[in-house]
């Protein structure tokens, strides 16, 4: 094979829906691509479940010692190390990309060869491949500074970005905070220097399913490291905004907007550990809550309260 264009990079663990991720970039129409699999040292026999759908594109790698476990972040940086392609797409072990998605990407990186980062629009899926939900409307270009006023209603995830390698890499990899919660959104606005592309065309199937961080309750650990990461994530973002480069006069507006909304923003995303905590993770973290700009114990006992009465 000669000079790669696109690297899928998966970092895998679970075997339940690993084929049918893998059988998802190998079936691309767009065909210059190679997959490089890593192995986070996974009992459960990866290797096996998808021997006979690799063929000369596939690397396979297994970690000496298990990496994500501790720092899932970690195991994404480690594992961009083996990429060779000019773009590189961080694939994960349950999601499906559509057979045009690499096709309708590299058009995009064609139109758009100053931006360093592009995405489909998105649609949610859960264990039985039902869809569930769409997310991800925007313009075919985007500036950074518009970014950061939209990203809040994108939809999260990383593996359905397309990135350039060499720019991701400039920029250290994968924006690390504890248990990768907020690092794809922080990852993506670091990479907008130059805009995001976007195609309006469904191109990739989320899956939420009970094994994802995004849908398992809280427990107190769990918890307490997305409060960190939240509150890392939204104390960066002024700096972010304020060297973003304007590129016209509505772009200022964009910037004050989000400054504005930050506060909000923060509150909102600290609300919904609420609804997906257990009770005894909400007390012991409750100092974390009760804080000066964040909620006062009546708001916090009346969200809870609404909270268990629609539940």
């Amino acid at each position: 094979m000669g000079k790669v264009r696109y690297s899928f990079v998966l970092p895998a663990y679970k075997a339940r829906f690993l084929r049918e991720a893998v059988e998802s970039i190998m079936a691309q129409t767009y065909r210059n691509l190679e997959l490089v699999i890593v192995d986070d040292a996974s009992p459960e026999g990866l290797y096996d479940m998808i021997k006979d759908v690799c063929d000369e594109r596939v690397r396979y790698y297994v970690n000496e010692r298990n990496i994500g476990g501790t720092d899932l972040v970690a195991q994404w940086n480690h594992s961009l190390e083996y990429a060779e392609g000019d773009y590189v797409v961080l694939a994960s072990d349950d999601d499906i990309y559509h057979p045009q998605y690499l096709e309708k990407m590299n058009a995009l990186v064609e139109k758009y060869p100053q931006v360093d980062v592009f995405r489909p629009r998105v649609q949610y899926i859960n264990e039985l491949g039902v869809v569930t939900g769409v997310v991800g409307l925007m313009k075919e270009y985007t500036s950074q500074l518009e970014l950061v006023s939209l990203i809040e209603t994108l939809g999260n995830g990383i593996p359905f970005y397309l990135f350039n390698r060499r720019a991701l890499k400039s920029i250290g990899g994968f924006v690390n905070y504890p248990l990768a919660w907020h690092s794809d959104d922080a990852t993506v606005l670091k990479m907008a220097k130059e805009g995001i592309a976007f195609c309006a065309d469904i191109l990739f199937s989320f899956r939420l399913s009970g094994e994802s961080i995004s849908t398992k309750r809280n427990d107190y650990k769990s918890l307490k490291q997305k409060i960190e990461a939240t509150e890392a994530y939204y104390q960066n973002l002024p700096a972010l905004l304020e060297e973003a480069v304007p590129q016209s006069e509505q772009d200022l507006h964009y910037r004050q907007q989000a400054k504005d909304h930050i506060p909000d923003w923060r509150r909102a995303a600290l609300s919904r550990w609420l609804f997906s905590s257990s009770k005894g993770a909400i007390i012991r973290c409750l100092p974390k809550f009760l804080r000066p700009g964040v909620f006062s114990f009546k708001e916090l006992v009346s969200m809870y309260a609404r909270h268990l009465l629609l539940s």
